[in-house]
């Protein structure tokens, strides 16, 4: 399935009590083996299902692959109201998506701020995740300086302006590569789209919740699942939140992509998918090993 079709696959699922109205994707395996998990992606922050067009038409061959927009991206559900943002209902969502759409055990991926819901996910619910998979995750809040700053200049624009000059900003810095692919291209418009519907009030409250969220190192000894840590090489800001998952995580491994930042999904799909896929045949009960970096 091209990520076009892909894409195509489009569903709503309404919104329970706190839970919001959730647009999600569920490719269906071109041939899985019996007792094979299915596949939860979950984006990162002003990210939408579109993050995963470059590699979940290639993991559903052999796997149901499920992604869905979180609460205030792409296309779920928008209230307008920042108090309507915080990790505890980004919690509830995933905890009622799961429910109501994969009731068993999961392989769980998480990108970014997606990685932090995947792991509260994996605390509170250790019997639902089979394995976990973190790409560019930290354990705790950002510190940065420059990233605070950052965070605190976008706010002050977004909050008085909305996203247009986010946008604008991001379509002078994104430039689409001579050599694109028409799929390619078509996944940077998708992107692109994606970020232009999420709810300003979205953007500003959870870019404060990534900076707030209490910290999970002291908890990463629960994780008992296997885990990949997955890590572009130039994202350089996350080696010292690798290094604590691999020492705290008593079955956690570390795959480093060359050539990739913060999305290595996209950057690199071939190398990361290679990674994900030795990731999810490994036997549980070897000891970890610390993967290869991948070729440039």
């Amino acid at each position: 399935m091209t990520p076009a079709a892909w894409a195509d696959t489009g569903e709503v699922l309404p919104g329970l009590d706190e839970v919001a109205d959730l647009h999600y994707l569920d490719l269906p395996a071109s041939a899985a083996a019996p007792g094979t998990a299915p596949l939860l992606l979950l984006h990162g922050f002003a990210g939408s299902v579109a993050d995963w067009d470059a590699v979940a038409p290639a993991l559903a061959a052999d796997r149901r692959v499920v992604a869905y927009d979180h609460r205030g991206h792409g296309g779920s559900g928008k209230s307008g109201d920042r108090s309507a943002y915080t990790f505890d209902l980004l919690d509830a969502d995933l905890e009622s998506f799961a429910a109501r759409v994969l009731p068993g055990p999961v392989d769980l991926v998480g990108h970014s701020m997606g990685g932090v819901v995947a792991l509260r996910y994996a605390l509170a619910h250790p019997e639902r995740v089979r394995s976990l998979v973190l790409v560019s995750t930290a354990p705790k809040p950002a510190a940065a300086p420059f990233v605070r700053l950052l965070f605190k200049a976008l706010n002050v624009v977004v909050a008085r302006k909305g996203l247009d000059p986010l946008l604008r900003l991001v379509q002078r810095l994104v430039k689409v590569p001579d050599g694109a692919t028409p799929e390619e291209r078509a996944r940077l418009e998708r992107q692109g789209a994606a970020l232009a519907a999420m709810d300003p009030a979205a953007f500003v409250a959870l870019s404060r919740g990534i900076r707030t969220y209490p910290s999970l190192r002291g908890r990463l000894a629960d994780v008992t699942c296997p885990v990949l840590v997955l890590n572009g090489a130039r994202d350089t800001g996350l080696r010292r939140s690798a290094r604590t998952f691999l020492r705290r995580m008593p079955h956690a491994e570390l795959a480093v992509i060359r050539g990739a930042g913060h999305n290595p999904q996209t950057e690199r799909a071939d190398a990361w998918l290679e990674a994900v896929r030795e990731h999810l045949t490994r036997d549980p009960t070897k000891p970890p090993t610390e993967q290869p970096t991948s070729s440039p």
